[in-house]
């Protein structure tokens, strides 16, 4: 925690720098920035304080402008050092460069303002993509899964964006609907009425959920009580047949139970069944046990980075890209960008998703 305020600070220091040089320096100024920054980079604390009060309205409207500002500044920051990384060369190749402080500051300003602007709406539009996967574990026929992840419900995701997810998926209608961890991100109590919303869309074949980092960070016990009245089976190093299909689902690594229950399922599955059964693991983060017997890995976590350039942290940290990757000996892995916003309620060339998994009979096609 204590990394993440000092980054935090940094941008700060970075963005409000950028105000005092192009501005005539004062006493007052310099104040001003700085109690600003201090404000701004602890903000975000303020509102998990206000949350655990129950003070539902305040911690809403602080919420929006922390977390606003947020993803403005990170928008700005990265600009500004492209900005920077520009005039740096003109100094180095020798010619003029034609902006100044005050103009500089301006246009970065107004484009991280655009692009702030572009990813509220982008992160608003749900998109549905399609995945084709043929398997001759499959006899005949074919079964469709709806892979909804990281939506984040909560403070910053509520009512509005739920309907719009319910309503994706009475529109491709799956069979089953899978959910991959972080579906809740706020206090569990203050949900309850959200999972009527969810209960009242039951798919043919069932819906199934794993946990993610974050329903640890809300509370375990009110997170599972939230996602089971809202009609989901929980799949906690357990399993279950939907249709010609075995799931497989493990709690987040931040359970430190993970590799473990991935091992012990999937090898009562195994021990139970034909050695024949389709097994789809789901599994909050990208992480690939060479081990673990499945045939297709559904995960989420990274939110396809977010806001760009994030993405490319997220394959450094797990090698791995959002979509579909085909691993050694068949098996395969999908990554969803996310359905919904963590921290600023935005994204940037990383729209959210609802992934429709048709696995079928290879020779039916």
């Amino acid at each position: 925690m204590g990394i993440a305020f000092l980054v935090y600070g940094s941008f700060h220091l970075y963005a409000f720098a950028k105000v005092w040089m192009a501005y005539p320096h004062s006493l007052a100024l310099g104040l001003a920035l700085a109690f600003g920054a201090l404000v701004l980079t602890f903000l975000p604390s303020v509102v998990w304080r206000l949350e655990r009060r129950n003070l539902q309205a305040v911690t809403v409207a602080t919420a929006w402008v922390s977390y606003t500002w947020m993803g403005y500044l990170f928008l700005f920051v990265c600009i500004g050092l492209l900005f920077d990384l520009g005039h740096g060369l003109s100094i180095l190749l020798n010619f003029n460069w034609p902006l100044d402080d005050p103009t500089t500051l301006r246009i970065v300003g107004l484009l991280a303002l655009a692009l702030l602007s572009y990813g509220f709406i982008e992160a608003w539009h749900i998109r549905v993509e399609e995945v084709n996967i043929e398997t001759p574990k499959l006899a005949s026929g074919h079964v469709t899964l709806a892979q909804i992840s990281d939506v984040h419900l909560g403070i910053m995701r509520g009512t509005g964006f739920l309907d719009r997810i319910v309503a994706k998926l009475r529109e491709i209608k799956p069979d089953i609907v899978v959910a991959t961890g972080d579906i809740v991100d706020g206090r569990g109590e203050n949900l309850a009425p959200l999972a009527q919303r969810f209960h009242a869309y039951a798919p043919p074949l069932g819906a199934y959920a794993v946990t993610g980092n974050h329903e640890y960070y809300a509370g375990l016990e009110n997170s599972l009580r939230f996602l089971r009245n809202a009609g989901f089976t929980m799949l906690r190093g357990e399993s279950a047949r939907a249709g010609t299909i075995v799931l497989v689902g493990v709690d987040d690594a931040v359970s430190g139970k993970s590799e473990q229950q991935e091992m012990l399922a999937t090898r009562k599955v195994l021990a139970s069944g034909s050695g024949n059964d389709f097994i789809v693991l789901l599994k909050h983060r990208p992480v690939v046990n060479p081990q673990i017997p499945f045939d297709l890995q559904l995960s989420g976590h990274v939110h396809g980075g977010q806001i760009f350039p994030f993405v490319y942290l997220t394959r450094l940290a797990y090698k791995m890209r959002t979509g579909l990757t085909e691993l050694a000996g068949g098996q395969r892995l999908y990554v969803s960008r996310g359905t919904g916003t963590w921290g600023p309620p935005i994204r940037l060339f990383a729209p959210p998703e609802i992934t429709l998994i048709k696995i079928a009979s290879a020779s039916t096609g």
